[in-house]
């Protein structure tokens, strides 16, 4: 006798971390990085108290946006925050995202959050006072790779 065996069964990872942080946060054990992308749907909110958008790079193929990288900065820590955001079409998909950061002159190497994540990649928060940044992000999505970095800019 054959038994068939069913090979279209899918396990939505989404799903199960979904799940796990429901169940955690019941217990009230929702660590800082699993919080809900719907608490933290705002790069402001991703990157913190005080920080305020001042620049941002839409990722999008010929007719969806599957992503957005946002600068932010906090002028009374004068730090920068960078943050990419995945869009309704791509959030809740595991994609390799990333975010970065570099303080012209601070004699340091580029700062950067690069993973698979299924809503954002960062925050990436440098000092950067008085000085440029050069900011960026990028989204895998599909059959592509959508970056962008910006030339030194947002000066002091």
């Amino acid at each position: 006798m054959h038994i068939p065996v069913r090979t279209d069964v899918r396990i939505h990872r989404s799903a199960v971390i979904a799940s796990t942080i429901a169940a955690l946060a019941a217990l009230g054990a929702v660590p800082a990085h699993a919080a809900s992308t719907e608490a933290a749907a705002t790069a402001a909110g991703i990157c913190g108290s005080g920080y305020t958008q001042i620049d941002s790079h839409a990722f999008s193929n010929s007719t969806t946006e599957l992503g957005r990288v946002y600068l932010l900065y906090n002028a009374s820590t004068k730090s920068n925050c960078v943050v990419t955001l995945h869009s309704s079409s791509t959030s809740g998909f595991a994609l390799p995202t990333g975010a970065w950061l570099d303080v012209d002159g601070d004699g340091k190497e580029q700062t950067s959050a690069q993973g698979t994540y299924s809503s954002y990649a960062g925050p990436v928060r440098l000092a950067a006072g008085g000085r440029c940044v050069k900011w960026g992000g990028m989204i895998e999505a599909g059959v592509g790779t959508y970056t962008y970095t910006s030339l030194w800019e947002h000066c002091g």
